[in-house]
């Protein structure tokens, strides 16, 4: 019985529709100033990445296990050109947006390395058979 009531309650309520209208936005007025709007959404994009750099590096302090996962967070933002590595130094820094580091401190970054390419069990199958037919033919 009690899930025939639930069953009205809900027909109810689906017949009854929705009655109420989003209201307009009145609180946030439009920007006069573009220009400092600019600079504002840059600060704040600096500070997010500063941020983000900091926080790697307090995980990196906070044991371990932190550890491998902060290693990740920095080569993410690394990879993502939010933050740069100097050639020499361990730690990274954050990018102010619309920076280049790669101009500005140019033959001084890390250079990414190419990376490793894996075989398949059939390019290495191939191999070992080519070896083998040109060491046959070596002895003769």
């Amino acid at each position: 019985m009690a899930g025939v009531g639930a069953a009205l309650r809900g027909f109810g309520r689906a017949l009854r529709g929705k009655n109420k209208v989003a209201p307009t936005i009145k609180s946030v007025k439009p920007t006069k100033n573009i220009s400092g709007s600019v600079k504002k959404v840059y600060r704040d994009e600096t500070s997010k990445r500063i941020d983000a750099v900091s926080k790697a590096e307090n995980k990196m302090e906070a044991g371990r296990k932190m550890m491998r996962e902060a290693q990740k967070e920095k080569k993410k933002l690394v990879d993502t050109g939010r933050a740069f590595q100097f050639k020499h130094g361990k730690g990274i820094h954050s990018v102010r947006p619309g920076e280049n580091p790669k101009k500005q401190y140019k033959g001084l970054l890390k250079e990414d390395k190419p990376q490793k390419k894996f075989k398949t069990g059939k390019q290495l199958e191939a191999e070992k058979r080519n070896k083998a037919s040109k060491k046959m033919f070596k002895n003769d």
